[in-house]
């Protein structure tokens, strides 16, 4: 079954049915969205957060809104001008700005929060980021695959503006450039001798690199803040979980340490402790895994999530694979799976 396409009123609730996700709603969205395969809706929810994130939150929860004819509209116009965008991507010139409307803004439930143009442009960029971000860090848990093609399909419905620099967020391990270009050049590892020395140099899909190519601050900095993030979310049986992983298959232990909660999770310049923690619930529960759905549940809670967050991600996800028609997340709908 394909999945129902999100309209206004899907956009409506996504935003303000859940009173603890006003300021972040997209973030779980998005994460839900890519974890589904739906990555054609990723536009909408961008456009429609662009917008909505500019103005000022309701103080309490109004059910109201859900109803109210201009933030529908606010959607509506999100819904086309993030199939223009699509449209135009194809073209290859630059995407303008999602600019916030002109047309009926005394008409809104509240006013704007943002109106300087600069404070706007940063606004708009920090959802962006962080909608990205999300797609990212979930590609351990639901696949990398998936979070290719969310990413591609969201690059196409971003204003130039609001793309991605050219530089990577995190520290290089490598820094591809750092070798002397006068040495012998080894191909591929087959030429390595068994213990790699200072004049070595080999050719990469980056660059020349060499062992003063590599970064020892950024590999301690990983391993440290891996550990630091494992902890805080496994707690007192964050040893105990650690053994289970070892027992299974050590590399699955270093994969998951060093890859996973070093390199990726770990990282909360973009999202801190607790977005991170509840993008990965939102990642675990479409996928029926329920004991390490159970472990995240916890740690949610470890790292600052409230109860009220928690359960207002697990509605907002199960709404979303409510729509996408092929999900069954039965795991996610049991009672005894709140907390």
């Amino acid at each position: 079954m394909n999945m129902i396409p999100i309209n206004a009123d899907g956009l409506v609730r996504l935003a303000y049915k859940h009173p603890c996700l006003r300021s972040n709603w997209y973030i779980f969205a998005s994460t839900v969205l890519t974890v589904v395969n739906q990555p054609q809706e990723l536009g909408k929810v961008l456009h429609f957060a662009l917008r909505q994130q500019l103005l000022e939150g309701p103080s309490l929860s109004d059910n109201s809104l859900l109803t109210n004819a201009y933030l529908l509209k606010l959607a509506e116009d999100s819904i086309s001008s993030a199939a223009e965008f699509r449209e135009l991507s194809e073209t290859g010139v630059d995407l303008p700005d999602v600019l916030p409307t002109s047309r009926y803004p005394d008409e809104l439930p509240f006013g704007f929060e943002y109106t300087n143009s600069e404070d706007i442009s940063e606004a708009q960029l920090l959802v962006a980021k962080k909608i990205r971000e999300s797609i990212l860090k979930i590609a351990p848990i639901s696949g990398l695959p998936k979070s290719i093609m969310a990413l591609t399909a969201l690059k196409m419905s971003t204003p130039s503006t609001l793309k991605p620099s050219a530089l990577a967020e995190r520290s290089q391990w490598v820094v591809p450039g750092h070798a002397n270009s006068s040495k012998p050049v080894f191909e591929n590892a087959a030429s390595r001798s068994t213990k790699t020395n200072s004049n070595q140099i080999f050719e990469t899909i980056e660059g020349r690199i060499s062992l003063s190519s590599v970064s020892n601050d950024a590999i301690l900095r990983n391993a440290i803040e891996g550990s630091d993030f494992w902890s805080l979310i496994y707690g007192k049986i964050k040893g105990r979980v650690r053994r289970q992983l070892i027992d299974a298959y050590p590399d699955l232990w270093q994969y998951a340490y060093q890859s996973v909660y070093g390199s990726i999770l770990s990282y909360t310049k973009v999202l801190n402790a607790r977005e991170t923690s509840l993008c990965v619930l939102c990642a675990l529960i479409p996928q029926d895994v329920n004991p390490i759905l159970k472990g995240h549940l916890k740690g949610a809670e470890n790292v600052g999530a409230s109860k009220e967050e928690i359960e207002n991600c697990r509605q907002l996800t199960l709404d979303i694979c409510d729509w996408s028609g092929n999900v069954a997340c039965k795991s996610g709908r049991k009672s005894d799976e709140k907390l």
